[in-house]
């Protein structure tokens, strides 16, 4: 399934939402469990299909342990969920993530809106929402969703974000993530602090209240396609070159400006080669129109809010740093790096919001 939803036992989808909530895209054939409100997080989890636990057993060659090689299994069903591990491994149980859900629940006014387990239950969400809304501009709508993410494989840390997405498959988990910036991550190799976590996920709404400030200014703060570019140069930098008489901004400057205008990147003296083997891969595969078409670029830079302003200019700097970095180094190093803020690309997202502010405020 391309959603990678789990099953249950007695063959219910390892997924659930909140009455009165948006229909999952995959329901129909997925059939997931509803939740009514104020349900308690045992009721979730039931339901859900999160409330297992899991363990840490050593591998084996001829019926011998393997020094420093464990695994990490579902005690409910002993299926393997995580088939390779060494260190300090100290895995954080599921009933953990409904603990942190129930505080945020019961001391900030978030309400659960959906859970599930994904891969055989190697990995799972629980996301919460709120009322908190704000318009950064006509269409441009700004939301508040803390995500949990706890993983078993041995090979990803537990995330905990905030997301505009709403999470209820593996394809959206990912979006989220790709999309958000994390405000917490935690490796397996030490134990969690639930109240690092809670300050983190429990002060958004005074943290999305001041965003949405800040968005709203600078969608209404103009910028001139100079002015745009010497934001970008100012944020990503880049060695400047004269050609013809002419500046030529570095590569990363150039693409931000791109993006800005929703335009695709392609380096000088490429173009003429991908549109070639884009043309000759379309007539091989005679693909529909549909799936030959370009992915979009910079989604909602066409919106009023995003056209000729700092809030489109801000948010192409985040597109580029999530989704198109200038050295690109795999999808987990981007997501650990450019997504949860904890790399370059953060860095660069957070020098982003610093510039956009003092624009503001010249």
């Amino acid at each position: 399934m391309a959603h990678e939803l789990d099953t249950q036992a007695d063959g219910r989808v390892a997924m659930a939402y909140l009455a009165g909530t948006e229909t999952p895209w995959h329901a129909q054939e997925t059939n997931p469990q509803i939740v009514q409100p104020g349900e308690s997080t045992e009721t979730w989890a039931e339901q859900s299909g999160t409330a297992y636990m899991v363990d840490i057993a050593p591998n084996e060659k001829n019926g011998q342990p393997i020094p420093n090689s464990d695994h990490i299994f579902r005690t409910d069903t002993d299926a393997v969920v995580g088939p390779y591990i060494k260190g300090q491994y100290i895995p954080v149980q599921n009933s953990v993530g409904w603990k942190l859900a129930d505080i945020l629940r019961d001391k900030y006014g978030f309400e659960i809106e959906t859970a599930g387990a994904l891969f055989g239950g190697s990995a799972i969400w629980i996301q919460l929402g709120t009322e908190l809304q704000a318009e950064a501009g006509e269409g441009d709508m700004l939301t508040s969703k803390p995500t949990i993410n706890l993983n078993h494989s041995g090979a990803v840390a537990n995330r905990f974000l905030s997301t505009n997405v709403r999470v209820v498959c593996n394809n959206t988990l990912t979006q989220a993530i790709n999309t958000s910036d994390g405000v917490f991550k935690h490796d397996h190799r030490v134990h969690i602090d639930l109240d690092a976590v809670e300050t983190a996920l429990g002060l958004n709404a005074q943290a999305f209240g001041e965003f949405a400030k800040v968005a709203q200014s600078m969608a209404a703060r103009a910028l001139t396609d100079q002015e745009a570019l010497d934001f970008f140069q100012l944020v990503i930098g880049g060695t400047e070159k004269q050609k013809d008489g002419k500046i030529i901004r570095s590569q990363g400057v150039r693409k931000a400006m791109a993006y800005y205008k929703g335009r695709d990147f392609i380096a000088e003296g490429k173009k003429e080669i991908v549109e070639e083997v884009n043309a000759k891969l379309a007539e091989i595969a005679k693909l529909p129109d549909d799936l030959t078409r370009p992915a979009p670029v910079n989604p909602g830079h066409d919106l009023a809010s995003a056209h000729d302003t700092l809030w489109g200019a801000f948010n192409a700097v985040t597109w580029l740093a999530d989704h198109k970095p200038v050295k690109n180094r795999g999808l987990e190093h981007q997501i650990a790096s450019h997504a949860l803020g904890d790399g370059n690309g953060g860095k660069v997202k957070t020098k982003a919001y610093k510039k956009a502010l003092e624009l503001l405020a010249a």
